[in-house]
């Protein structure tokens, strides 16, 4: 079963509602954290029914009823990172990404939007701001170097979005105003049966904690 009845227990209602196609769908801001040599802040988390399979993502996560995709953004970055910014220090949105996975044996659909924060050097970051979830199922936040995260990602391990790897030196240099796509083929191909078939969910093909 993509979504177990109990699929609340799992998720936060006030963030997550069941879309059209009967899966839970959120809207989320996120920041991509770069300094002037392409470095860049990311988490590393585990997915709670399957602590084994871990992956690395950027900070964000879900908006608040009726908050702006820009504040949310600026927000969750505070939370999970301890790094304060004002909204408008933020670029963007510069990228968006439709993401379908499972989290805690719950298949998920989110909206993501992306925005900008360049600094010169990599700054100091706690996790004082983590939710009891996050706390759960979080296991890291730290700065990865290009070659860092090039290599991790011949390794084998998963790294969201996809396109990360090789965007950070386009990133660095600053945005050029056009509004990127984030979203992984692996799941474009999913969001298009589910567009054509709304009533045969196929099984997630990607995995990630958006939290």
């Amino acid at each position: 079963m993509l979504v177990p009845e109990d699929w609340g227990r799992y998720l936060d209602t006030s963030e997550w509602a069941l879309g059209s196609d009967g899966l839970p769908f959120r809207t989320a801001a996120r920041v991509l954290v770069v300094t002037q040599d392409s470095d860049v802040l990311l988490l590393e988390g585990h997915d709670a029914a399957d602590p084994d399979h871990s992956w690395v993502f950027t900070p964000g996560g879900g908006l608040r009823p009726g908050e702006d995709p820009r504040e949310g953004a600026a927000r969750e970055l505070a939370e999970e990172s301890g790094i304060g910014v004002v909204p408008t220090d933020l670029e963007g949105p510069v990228a968006h990404r439709e993401a379908i996975f499972r989290f805690a044996t719950v298949t998920c659909r989110q909206d993501e939007i992306f925005f900008l924060l360049r600094l010169p050097d990599r700054c100091a970051v706690g996790k004082e701001g983590w939710t009891a979830l996050e706390r759960d199922v979080v296991d890291s936040i730290a700065w990865w170097s290009p070659q860092e995260l090039h290599s991790a990602q011949e390794r084998g391990q998963e790294i969201y979005p996809v396109r990360l790897p090789a965007l950070l030196g386009e990133l660095a240099a600053g945005w050029s105003g056009k509004i990127l796509d984030l979203t992984d083929p692996v799941d474009a191909e999913v969001l298009a049966q589910l567009t054509a078939h709304p009533r045969q969910r196929p099984e997630p093909l990607s995995k990630d904690p958006d939290d």
